[in-house]
């Protein structure tokens, strides 16, 4: 309802002193949480399946988790440690044993319910352990270890189920490095690879004596990281190639149980690829599983005993490392705790639906839900848009992602890296290509992605090892981009990109370095930098926040600037902060006033005034590693770290979901604001009031004015009974311009204030 009320002069300037206190006042202190964490805590270094549903997979800190389903879901057992286990090894569904590079050695032998601590290190007195790269049990009794430190590798042998170890075999030199990787046996013969190509040896006695085996003769030889005896006397091996090397995969055969070794790579010869693991069914079917440089996943497979073998690449963005496998069944270890799984011998791949411990490096809300970006491409979801908690939703495909936008609650786009980006039109479900990337080459990072509206877009990224500077545009709300500009870059990337409408955009980068366009991206020039010392020429812009079509604020290596017009000048903020120790790094603002900044170590500051005055939270402090920020649509803050947790203030959205009773009113800021033409506003009724009695009713009136003080609308005007509410405020017949809002009930008055920009 529309109507007129003019209010006297006396009464004007006391409607102006009230909003003014009201404005003025802090917001109350955030209450700082973990919201979200990782299903599988920590990162995990190795797997080990006996059947199909049986297995193990060990990790930093002392992490040992145990499947009875396939993968599907996972139980963390007690190892015992917190050291790094780097390496598990089980031969049936109740003996296992688990190392780390220190000379420890774990043991269970019902399925992981107990473990006992053992120790290799007594194998060589004296010596510092500090490598382990293999730890292989055959039978209940009969184990193998590959430890030692640099230019000191041993190969340790027990014969009583870890509880002794003796040095076997050795790779002892004052000056070469030399590792061996694996080794496998065919009864008494055995045969161990590594990364050089006179060192692979065979043994006749189940590794009790070794030999040498003739060297290699090849002049592109890498790693070999994976060897298997096909039959009594035919033994293959594969290992890294290196891209930047210019070397292909290395496979090679041998026919007379490990004497002498044949290269076999020449149907693997233009692929540069890393294996790391790899698995054989029986003697002519096997497959291998790696990574490269440029978080590629990668499956090779052979049908003939590794004589050819054809490629691969998996639309994920993580690298595999180690492959289990059962028959048909494979069950796949990426980085960053990343698990795949086929059923088919690697024809299709399912990718396990867990959260992982990777960095969270964007979060948004848009129409009351939420979307959480990793590195790896994981989408996490919070379907209720308040973060109090949060599902993995999909995967988002290959690439590394740096930026998530997402324009409605089912239209999202995720720009990643190699010039790729990814949309979806079901909230998240699935992702299509809208701009398909480059097969990389060098190194090619993110450096932002910003709408103007709902159909015209900007993305920025590196190419080319990030010497160049690519500059994207869309009209049609992401499904095309065409190229609008390249520059060249100081040599790496950073910052972000803000378009303040269609036309006006700003590139804020490394070296405090910055583009603008006033033209929609047709012609491009430095912004104006104002105050800001020489001592920053060198410094980096981090995070940005765009506040309303006019203004943002920025940040970068302990310097925070604003701008009020589109970007064309920015202006250092004297921020006062002196006891700050690491950089600025991600921000987010709500409404006008209200900003975080989340520091790269973990403290977060706080503004209620654009700026002006900070408030500092260490209640995180070198805990976390801060690497994304965001603003829910009630006004709570998010952090996303480093290693996959969400921490942020909890959203009460109910009586019923609220833990404590509510004892006072709030009003929300509205959101969105700026608006056009329609915008939400949330306030709560108490359960308790100054009488300690719970009304049923309370009698409640929420009404929107002009700079005037003239009502122009009322929104509320009825009884309410305690809990939280929101409602929608639509400003269509209505110009441009600062209006204020007010809740009063009974003696509670608050008033807040929003704009309408058309």
């Amino acid at each position: 309802m529309l109507h007129t009320n003019i209010i006297g002069m006396m009464g004007k300037k006391i409607w102006f002193l009230f909003v003014v206190i009201l404005l003025s006042q802090a917001l109350s202190a955030q209450d700082l949480q973990i919201l979200s964490q990782p299903d599988i805590r920590e990162i995990i270094r190795d797997v080990k399946f006996v059947d199909t549903q049986t297995g193990w997979i060990s990790g930093n800190k002392g992490v040992i988790y145990k499947t009875t389903d396939g993968g599907k879901s996972w139980v963390e057992q007690n190892s015992g440690t917190a050291k790094d286990l780097v390496k598990i090894s089980f031969v049936d569904a109740n003996h296992g044993w688990s190392a780390t590079i220190d000379g420890s050695v774990f043991k269970t032998s019902d399925g992981g319910e107990t473990w006992q601590k053992l120790s290799y290190s007594d194998a060589v007195p004296g010596m510092v352990f500090s490598i382990c790269d293999l730890l292989k049990f055959f039978d209940e009794n009969t184990g193998f270890i590959i430890a030692g430190k640099l230019r000191n590798i041993y190969l340790l042998k027990s014969t009583d189920g870890g509880e002794t170890w003796s040095v076997k075999d050795s790779l002892v030199s004052a000056t070469l490095l030399r590792r061996w990787y694996d080794i496998d046996f065919y009864g008494s013969r055995g045969v161990l690879v590594g990364d050089k190509k006179e060192i692979q040896k065979y043994s006749t006695d189940f590794g009790e004596t070794w030999t040498f085996s003739t060297a290699i003769v090849d002049g592109f030889f890498r790693d070999l990281k994976y060897v298997k005896f096909l039959t009594e006397t035919e033994i293959v091996t594969i290992g890294e190639g290196n891209e930047f090397s210019g070397v292909p995969v290395p496979v090679y055969k041998s026919y007379d149980g490990g004497v002498t070794w044949v290269k076999k790579n020449q149907s693997l010869s233009t692929i540069y690829d890393r294996v790391r693991s790899a698995y054989f069914k029986n003697e002519l079917e096997g497959i291998g599983v790696g990574s490269d440089g440029f978080s590629k996943a990668f499956v090779v497979k052979t049908s003939d005993g590794g004589e050819t073998w054809s490629h691969t690449v998996l639309d994920y963005a993580f690298g595999l490392q180690v492959i289990n496998g059962i028959g048909d069944f494979l069950f796949v270890m990426g980085t960053s705790t990343h698990f795949i799984y086929s059923t088919d011998f690697g024809d299709s791949w399912q990718n396990l639906p867990l959260k992982p411990p990777t960095s969270v490096v964007s979060i948004t809300f848009k129409e009351e839900k939420g979307y959480a970006i990793t590195r790896n491409g994981d989408l996490l979801y919070s379907s209720d848009g308040t973060g109090n908690s949060w599902e993995y939703l999909s995967h988002t495909g290959k690439n590394n992602s740096g930026a998530i936008v997402f324009l409605s609650a089912d239209t999202g786009l995720v720009l990643k890296e190699n010039k790729h980006i990814v949309k979806t039109t079901d909230g998240g479900q699935t992702w299509q290509t809208v701009l398909t990337p480059v097969n990389p080459s060098s190194r090619n990072l993110v450096g932002g992605m910003d709408f103007a509206d709902l159909q015209t877009g900007y993305a920025w990224f590196s190419l080319n090892d990030y010497g160049e500077y690519h500059v994207y545009k869309t009209t049609d709300a992401g499904d095309t981009w065409e190229l609008s500009k390249v520059f060249g870059g100081p040599g790496y990337i950073s910052g972000d990109i803000i378009a303040f409408d269609a036309d006006n955009v700003v590139i804020l980068g490394p070296d405090t370095w910055t583009q603008r366009t006033t033209d929609g991206g047709i012609s491009w020039e430095p912004a104006v930098l104002n105050n800001f010392d020489p001592y920053f020429a060198s410094k980096d812009f981090e995070g940005a926040a765009k506040v309303d079509e006019n203004r943002a604020i920025v940040i970068g290596e302990l310097f925070i600037c604003t701008t009020t017009d589109k970007g064309a000048t920015w202006n250092y903020l004297n921020h006062g902060l002196n006891d700050i120790d690491s950089n600025f790094y991600k921000i987010a603002f709500f409404a006008d006033t209200l900003g975080y900044i989340g520091l790269y170590g973990g403290t977060i500051i706080k503004t209620t005034d654009f700026g002006e005055n900070w408030s500092v939270d260490e209640t995180f402090k070198d805990q976390y590693l801060l690497f994304s920020a965001a603003i829910n649509e009630y006004g709570k803050p998010f952090f996303g770290t480093s290693n996959g947790y969400i921490i942020g203030e909890e959203t009460i959205t109910s009586i019923k979901e609220s833990v404590p009773i509510i004892s006072s009113f709030s009003l929300e800021q509205n959101y969105p604001n700026p608006f056009n033409p329609s915008t939400k506003i949330k306030f709560t009724i108490p359960t308790i009031v100054e009488t300690g009695h719970a009304p049923s009713l309370q009698p409640v009136s929420l009404k929107v004015f002009d700079l005037l003080g003239r009502e122009v609308a009322t929104l509320v005007d009825e009884p309410k009974a305690p809990g939280t509410y929101k409602v929608e405020f639509n400003a269509a017949g209505l110009p441009s311009g600062v209006l204020f809002y007010k809740l009063q009930a009974g003696n509670y008055v608050s008033v807040k204030k929003m704009a309408v920009i058309k």
